[in-house]
């Protein structure tokens, strides 16, 4: 069997797809391991969406909530398993839009011009969409890379606090030097199955 490491992206790709299929076989079986699976895959997706509204964080606890009622309702009339991701993403779009509407309204009873619900910087719905979903295939192709690429990267550019490259050599055992050779063959790697998925 080959390893992560070794397949193509096509191949994970399909991979993902077909566990997809397989963990709403499971739950359209009523197996509840298949529906804990299916919603700690895709968690992340949705809070990251909620994030990216500005809700608060009982807000977004909220939208899960109702997310994953949509989805345990919904999911019998999903006709193609392979699009669950982006079928989740757009229920949690909806949803987060619902919400947002809710507090523009109670906004505009609090502010005597409206402004406020106008000038929202969070009302580009298309704009937030687009973004959740390039934030998840850089994810998707994140989980891609090798362990130390994917590490390494993450030290870099996803992490709180800034890693220098002398810290990283004593992390990696290699020299400053090699950090910056590894960083340049690691994004290379990143960019090439970011293009394998249309990014």
């Amino acid at each position: 069997m080959k390893s992560d490491v070794s397949r193509r992206p096509s191949e994970i790709q399909e991979t993902t797809a077909d566990t997809d299929s397989a963990l709403v076989l499971q739950c359209l079986e009523g197996n509840p391991q298949g529906w804990i699976e299916l919603l700690d895959r895709y968690k992340r997706l949705i809070y990251s969406v909620t994030v990216r509204f500005g809700f608060s964080s009982e807000d977004r606890h909220d939208i899960f909530q109702t997310v994953c009622v949509d989805i345990l309702k919904n999911l019998p009339s999903l006709r193609n398993a392979s699009s669950l991701r982006y079928w989740i993403l757009t229920i949690t779009v909806r949803k987060c839009c619902a919400l947002r509407k809710r507090h523009q309204d109670e906004w505009a009873h609090d502010e005597v011009d409206g402004s406020l619900a106008a000038t929202d910087p969070r009302s580009n719905t298309m704009e937030i969409y687009l973004a959740a979903r390039r934030a998840e295939i850089l994810r998707e192709a994140m989980d891609e890379l090798p362990d130390r690429c994917r590490s390494l990267l993450n030290l870099l550019f996803f992490n709180e606090e800034k890693t220098g490259y002398a810290q990283l050599g004593t992390m990696f055992g290699w020299s400053k030097d090699t950090v910056g050779s590894a960083r340049l063959r690691c994004l290379d790697r990143l960019r090439k199955i970011l293009a394998q998925k249309g990014f």
